[in-house]
């Protein structure tokens, strides 16, 4: 993997952070992408990896982390489609605004439309391929007051699954990971909201929501990193169009 170069999104914290630090291991050139340069610096510090400072929620962000990847490292042979934002702008469909519901597609599903879209032309010149898009299990199962965060997730499956069928004679594959809970930044100001609203302390809501789970816990980002990295390698090859739960087993 050695001569491959990988574009993570979302790289400054959670499970993208964990990404780039397992692609990195596994010995990929990788361009971390993010919105926060301190951060972005330490990471880059810690894993030698490179980084674009730089919001995806336009079509002109995304093509500018796409020629940062190409001016620095290559053409890209992975894409990690894992910047997403979730509940703070989003409402039950009773409260929910377009400029909320906006605001949310425009990261969390057009933005890994035009990477995918701009990426894909190096992968088939390569004639080798990995894009994972990272969803959630809200995709499949849905959230409360989370309507457009639920619909952005569960857009990515029909995304990648037709990205897998049309890039499959190239030599790519795409494939979304379902993480459940996690505790990352975004998913405690969800636990931090949930806790105002009904009066329990965050580690509380925490430990209610590994309770949903039979093995009575969340899992952690660097877990999800290692089925991206698989996801990622040549061992996948085989495994296109699928959607990989990464959770606590199955809800109970």
């Amino acid at each position: 993997m050695a001569e491959r170069v990988a574009l993570v999104t979302g790289a400054s914290s959670g499970i993208g952070r964990a990404a780039v630090v397992e692609l990195r291991r596994r010995g990929l050139a990788v361009l971390a992408v993010a919105r926060r340069a301190d951060r972005l610096e330490r990471l880059a510090a810690e894993t030698g990896a490179a980084f674009h400072v730089g919001s995806l929620d336009t079509a002109e962000g995304c093509a500018a982390a796409v020629d940062a990847a190409h001016r620095r490292l290559g053409p890209v042979s992975v894409l990690v489609n894992n910047a997403a934002i979730g509940s703070a702008s989003d409402a039950s469909i009773l409260d929910l605004r377009r400029e909320g519901w906006r605001a949310i597609m425009d990261l969390n599903l057009d933005a890994p439309f035009e990477l995918a879209r701009l990426c894909a032309p190096d992968m088939v010149e390569q004639r080798w391929g990995r894009v994972v898009m990272v969803s959630s299990t809200s995709a499949t199962q849905g959230e409360p007051d989370s309507a457009a965060y639920c619909a952005s997730k569960a857009a990515l499956l029909g995304l990648a699954r037709s990205i897998a069928i049309d890039l499959a004679p190239h030599g790519v594959t795409c494939n979304a990971v379902l993480p459940g809970w996690v505790r990352t930044e975004m998913a405690d100001r969800s636990a931090r909201r949930e806790a105002d609203a009904t009066g329990r302390s965050v580690e509380d809501v925490w430990a209610a929501r590994a309770a949903s789970y039979p093995s009575g816990r969340v899992v952690s980002p660097e877990e999800v990193a290692a089925t991206i990295g698989f996801l990622a390698s040549e061992l996948a090859s085989g495994v296109s169009g699928e959607a990989v739960t990464v959770a606590g087993g199955a809800l109970s």
